[in-house]
Parts: C-alpha cells; structure tokens; sequence
C-alpha cells in the first residue's frame, strides 16, 4: 500500500493483499467502490458470489446495480443465483460434459495429476467457432471471442503451423500430453498396448467431435505421444505408485525448504488498516474489524457455523436426488437441546437467523424473490451449546428451484431445490467497510465461523 500511488496514510479505503491473491469475496466491492478502479464489464464462470460468499448481500447488491457493473457476462449449467442477473448468459458444459484438470488437495502424499474428461456428449446446442462444429461452452465462447477479434495465437494455427486452437479439446489433449511427458527425462508413462487402445475405443464409441476425436488428436500429437495419452486417459489422469508414498517412516515428497515458525516478510509490513505491522508469529485475537477494532454484537448470543453434508460437496449437488435421498433433500438450523429450550424452539419447529448486520434476517434478492434465512430447528446433543450450525448447498431460489421464462416460455421450477437455508447472507460485514464480509487481513482467508446470530421463531 505505502509503495502504490493509492497511498493516502492510514487507514486505507480498502484493505490490500500483499501475502495472498485470488481474494474472492474482495472483487465485487471493491469494483463497486471504484478502489483500486472500476469495472465496465464481468465475466462469471464457476463462481457464485451472490450465494456462495459470506455476507452475500452484499454482493447481490453489486450484482444488481447496472451503474456498478454496465455489463455483465455468465456462462453456467443453469441459471443460478448470481448468473440470474446477467446481461447475456451462455450455456455452459456440465461437469461430466467437459474437459478439465482439477488439481487435489494437498493432504495426498502421491504425485498426482487428474483428468477430468467427458463421459457424455454435451447437451447444450451446436455452434461453429473457426468453423468447427462444437457445443457450446465456456471455452466455445471464448474461442468465439477470439475469432470475432482476430486475436493471435488461436484459430487453424493456434499453436503453430498446423497446429489448431478451435476447440476445447485442442487444448486440453495437449495438457494430457504434458502430463504423460512427465516432469524430467525418463518420466513418460508407457505408450498403450493393444489391449489399452481397445479399451479406450471401446469406452468412448459412444462419443464424437470435441469429446472423442482420435484422428484428429493423433495428427495433433503424433503416433507415439497419442499412445501415450491414451495410457492417461483410461486412468482419468497420472497416479504415482502407492508404495512410493514413503522412504521408510518418512513422506517420501518433503518439504525441504525453512518452515518459519516466525515469517519476517509479514512482521515487516503493516496492516493497511491500522499502519501498525503485523506480528511475524501467529496470535490467538479477538475478531476485528479492518480498523483493529474488536468485533462485539452485544444480544447476538449464538455463535454460526457451517459445514458440508457428506452428500453435500458444492451448490450442485442439490441435484443429485438419487444420491441424498428424502432426509438430505433439506438442511436444518442444528442446536443443541440446551438453547433450543431455553429459546422456546422444538424440534422441526420454523426458525430465522439474524445477525448485527442482517437485522431481519433475509435475502435481499430483488425482483419479487426476497426470502428469509429461515428453516426447521434440529434439536442434537452433538453440538456445544451457544453454537448452532447449518450445512451448505441448499435453500437455492435460482438453480432451478424456481420458475423461469425462456423465450416466452415458463420452465417449471423443482421446489426440492429451494428446501432448506443458505446462511451466507447472515454472516457478519465488517463493520468498518459495510459492503464485504469479515476477512484475515494476511491469509485473505473469508470468515464462516464467526458471526454472531439470535435464533428466533419464523
């Protein structure tokens, strides 16, 4: 902040990052704000802010105001509960449609690299891009874009003579093929056998175009690299050996650099918030806000925190009836039988969460669609009294829970899918700023798990 030609002593108008990127819950405020700058235009793909962030309100209060963002751009599987305000919105492929190589979590102690590949060909409808027929998508639209630009480095020539980028797959067996390269010399995963490549054409004989297009694949890569891709792709990515998980009683992939107990880098700077300096070791502190000041919501008794339903992995899975069944169609407000008695409140009554900066406990949605953070009381001894908690993933009034007019033409909403509650919209703002939720001013981490609410009947 003091090297930026922003700086304007202390405390800044807005929190800065120095130790961290990627601040999700940051972008739409501060665009809004206009700090750093402004934005003309959105492009959302993959990311929900006005459901899936803390203190959502907020964010669908930028979402909806054409004077913050005059354009705003989605690409998704359904009309969700941010994409429901674009300007233009296109179809996207859903997951077991698409090409991709999502990355793990770092607990795994193997090397591993995953593909995601498609096992059905895509829904949405047919378009050319470079005159190549394909379904559209996200990367079809970009690649569009691209066309309709003239811009370099894509088209029949994309990666070189010959070599096209005007479709999703151009790129994304070309990321298989690195993989299968291997890291250093020596490296490269077996090319496929007979057996292998049988196998692998007799999988995806249901499949055409974008989604399975061996000749043009090994024109792209060669004989021996197209054999080789093949080897990953029939295992849906790179696995290292179990066995190699270890070098006696030690992780065999070490972290062989300093681990700092004590970060200098973060002790030399300072809080953009206050101009005092961070601590370089880790503090146990009260919650505060940007300007240091602690965080105290005198009435609001309850602490609120979430979790994901094993069946429950993103906002998706709501979908998924087959896989949750009748009780994990709807989430409940769990608290223990302690606060449940004393707040006259018994199980599977109606309840609502407030919160010192969701005074009356709603979704601000727009448009006729306004709906409370309410649902049915769960009454467990599993839960430390003064602490109530909701799952995540449900309580959508977009994603297809509601009725929407396509072309004239009303497509019926699944009520199951507006079963339940989000919780996002009750978490704490920081009360400094008023538009973002409360947020590590190091990690850049968004706070889930300390707001403050009452519980009370609906």
């Amino acid at each position: 902040y003091e090297d930026s030609t922003l700086f304007a002593g202390y405390p800044a108008k807005r929190c800065w990052y120095p130790f961290s990127g990627n601040v999700y819950q940051e972008i739409l405020p501060s665009a809004a704000a206009g700090y750093p700058y402004t934005i003309d235009a959105l492009f959302l793909h993959k990311g929900s802010p006005g459901y899936a962030a803390p203190g959502a309100n907020k964010q669908l209060e930028v979402l909806k105001d054409v004077e913050k963002i005059p354009l705003l751009l989605a690409s998704d599987i359904v009309i969700g509960e941010s994409s429901m305000y674009a300007d233009y919105l296109f179809p996207d492929t859903a997951i077991w449609e698409r090409w991709g190589t999502p990355h793990i979590t770092p607990d795994v102690v193997t090397a591993v690299s995953k593909v995601r590949q498609p096992m059905v060909q895509a829904m949405t409808e047919e378009v050319k891009v470079y005159g190549v027929k394909q379904p559209l998508g996200m990367e079809a639209v970009l690649l569009a874009i691209a066309e309709k630009l003239n811009l370099p480095n894509h088209g029949k020539d994309g990666f070189g003579k010959g070599q096209p980028l005007e479709r999703a797959d151009d790129w994304f067996i070309r990321m298989v093929a690195n993989l299968a390269q291997g890291d250093k010399p020596g490296t490269q995963v077996p090319a496929a056998k007979a057996e292998e490549q049988a196998i692998f054409k007799k999988a995806r004989r249901h499949l055409s175009g974008y989604a399975y297009d061996p000749e043009r694949w090994r024109k792209i890569l060669g004989d021996d690299m197209f054999l080789r891709v093949i080897t990953v792709l029939n295992r849906g990515g790179r696995f290292e050996d179990a066995e190699h998980a270890y070098k006696g009683d030690k992780v065999h992939h070490q972290f062989k650099n300093q681990f700092n107990l004590y970060a200098e880098k973060v002790a030399l700077a300072k809080h953009p918030g206050t101009g005092k300096r961070f601590s370089g070791l880790a503090l146990a502190e009260p919650i505060r806000d940007f300007h240091g000041n602690e965080v105290k919501d005198a009435g609001y008794d309850l602490n609120l925190i979430t979790y994901k339903d094993i069946v429950g992995g993103q906002s998706r899975t709501i979908g998924n009836y087959w896989a949750q069944g009748r009780e994990l169609q709807e989430n409940y407000i769990l608290m223990n039988s302690r606060d449940a008695k004393k707040l006259g409140l018994k199980d599977g009554a109606e309840a609502k969460i407030l919160s010192a900066s969701n005074a009356n406990g709603m979704w601000n949605v727009g448009f006729g669609q306004d709906r409370p953070v309410a649902g049915k009381v769960k009454v467990v001894e599993g839960i430390r009294p003064g602490v109530v908690a909701v799952s995540w993933h449900n309580g959508h009034w977009a994603y297809g829970a509601g009725n929407v007019k396509v072309d004239g033409k009303v497509v019926k909403g699944d009520k199951r899918r507006g079963k339940g509650l989000c919780p996002n919209a009750a978490m704490r703002i920081d009360p400094a700023l008023g538009d973002m939720c409360l947020t590590d001013p190091i990690g850049a981490s968004s706070s889930f798990f300390d707001t403050k609410v009452k519980v009370v009947p609906a």
